[in-house]
């Protein structure tokens, strides 16, 4: 590996790391609501699609995107499975979430469904059964914040471990096609060391209810992946994220009242 590409894999480690580290110890002591919108503000994402683009270019990026509503639809089975899982005990939501998403993984990346308005609604469309399933039938009941302490080792173990996550998905990205990466771009690093610090930390009902609104802020990544879609080859790396990042901060905004009515 050249010198630069070091730098730039160095640089998604300890950028992605301490971003998703400090949201998610601001959304634990927001409540369930509050916080599980915050915390799935683009994280993961938005560095991992910046370092590809810095490592590869544009295009690439465009390519990757049309795969990552399939992703996104991964994770959101992943969760819910946790979340389902979670009133078992710890280890079992871990590992059986874990089998799904890398099974899907596997099985999507023999696919070939490469239109990006299909991939919308077939995400869409997931995220919304999966919160009717959480909400109505599973009746996952909404917690308010806890005051029980956030040490400084899992802080950094979260730093730790979600930087990882977004520097192995850069390496991977330089040897591997876009569709693929696209995928990949998606592992549920920022949702698996949230809900299981989460749990550990706040107990297992607090994280089935901040995974429940996890589960629907998962539609605002994928506002952002359609808003990097377009601007990206309109304005370029970095007004591009600016502007979709924006873009889905303001739909986190639309679905607070709904989320504080509705759920």
């Amino acid at each position: 590996m050249d010198q630069i590409f070091i730098i730039k894999v160095i640089s998604s480690f300890l950028i992605a790391g301490t971003w998703i580290a400090l949201s998610t110890l601001l959304a634990e002591k927001l409540g369930s609501k509050v916080g599980g919108l915050i915390s799935n503000l683009p994280s993961n994402i938005l560095v991992s699609l910046i370092f590809i683009a810095l490592v590869n270019d544009v295009s690439y990026v465009t390519n990757a995107i049309v795969s990552i509503p399939l992703g996104i639809s991964i994770c959101t089975i992943f969760l819910v499975v946790f979340i389902v899982l979670l009133r078992f005990n710890l280890a079992l939501a871990i590992s059986i979430s874990l089998f799904f998403w890398f099974l899907l993984a596997f099985i999507s990346s023999t696919l070939s469904l490469d239109r990006l308005y299909i991939n919308v609604i077939i995400c869409i469309t997931i995220i919304f059964i999966s919160i009717l399933f959480l909400e109505k039938v599973l009746k996952t009941q909404t917690i308010n914040h806890t005051k029980r302490k956030y040490s400084f080792l899992q802080f950094i173990s979260r730093i730790f471990f979600s930087g990882s996550i977004v520097a192995s998905i850069v390496i991977i990205s330089k040897y591997s096609n876009p569709y693929f990466t696209g995928i990949f771009s998606t592992f549920p690093a920022m949702l698996l060391s949230t809900m299981i610090i989460l749990t550990m930390n706040q107990g297992k009902q607090f994280a089935q209810a901040t995974g429940k609104i996890l589960v629907l802020s998962l539609s605002n990544t994928v506002v952002y992946i359609i808003a990097v879609y377009f601007t990206y080859p309109l304005f370029g790396i970095i007004f591009g994220t600016i502007l979709s990042y924006t873009l889905s901060a303001l739909w986190i905004l639309f679905l607070y009242p709904l989320v504080k009515r509705l759920i």
